[in-house]
């Protein structure tokens, strides 16, 4: 028998956790458990250097400038502006995207604010931030003297897929993205990783499946490891069905693949990757 008391305690119960709910929600704080940054010393690649972006009145972030490296010394080339993981800086994600030089292309790697040598952000990392940032980047690569200015790919790894499909769809310049094991949604995968409460915690906003959609038939390649163990592989068919299917995205999906270390570990991907961005960039 549930007694008048009881029922009330649960109402009370129930009403509590809605609203706690509704507060995680609304504050976005579920989602600061996606940010690590970092600050790391590393060496300057051969035919690479520091620059520095102002993205803000009073905000620079700190780049990496790595020459094509068939280039010369301020020869005008296509440009491919590389949106990095969650965690570290740039010194941990040069393995990324440094061998994309192989495809006649200058690469440009980036710190988000608080990331790096980049400038702290005021409050606590938020998206649009770091969408922000991807954006200030990308008109920074086409001013610059040494870039073709209608010819700039976007590259994200990871989170950073999220912000390189999202400023694509922003700049009309960007002739081509690729993404390697990139998340459809912040809901999806926060829910991959805690049912339930994933979707009921995370906020929707800059979610790559919209920016996907928004691409209008540009070259779109998804790279996704088929052993992901933080994104799962299906996030790729879902990104790739968001920008129109088999005839507006390219699929590579890996055997074998994981998350971390899919462009170091599998050669055909780098091989794929760099095909990519010389054909959709420099032919």
């Amino acid at each position: 028998m549930v007694t008048r008391p009881a029922v009330l305690r649960l109402l009370i119960l129930l009403v509590s956790i809605l609203a706690a709910v509704l507060i995680v929600r609304l504050t976005g704080v579920a989602e600061l458990a996606f940010y690590h940054p970092d600050r790391s010393n590393y060496p300057v690649p051969e035919g690479g250097r520091d620059v520095w972006i102002q993205a803000g009145p009073d905000r620079r972030l700190h780049g990496l400038f790595l020459r094509a490296s068939d280039a010369a010394p301020g020869e005008r080339r296509p440009v491919i502006v590389h949106s990095h993981g969650n965690a570290g800086d740039i010194g941990s994600h040069l393995d990324f995207s440094s061998f994309l030089t192989e495809s006649g292309c200058h690469v440009l790697l980036f710190d988000y604010r608080s990331y790096g040598q980049s400038d702290a952000a005021e409050g606590s990392l938020r998206r649009g931030m770091l969408l922000e940032d991807t954006l200030a980047v990308v008109d920074y690569a086409a001013k610059r003297p040494d870039v073709v200015p209608e010819r700039i790919g976007l590259y994200g790894v990871s989170l950073g897929g999220s912000f390189a499909l999202a400023a694509a769809a922003e700049r009309p310049e960007v002739r081509s993205v690729a993404t390697v094991s990139a998340f459809s949604s912040w809901q999806r995968v926060a829910n991959d990783h805690v049912p339930v409460l994933g979707w009921l915690l995370m906020p929707s906003g800059v979610d790559g499946v919209d920016a996907a959609a928004r691409l209008g038939g540009r070259p779109y390649l998804i790279v996704h490891g088929m052993a992901d163990e933080i994104v799962p592989v299906a996030h790729a068919g879902r990104l790739a069905a968001a920008a129109g299917g088999a005839d507006a995205a390219t699929v590579m999906l890996v055997p074998g693949g994981d998350h971390n270390g899919i462009t170091q570990s599998q050669p055909k991907v780098r091989e794929a990757l760099v095909s990519f961005f010389r054909r959709t960039l420099r032919e």
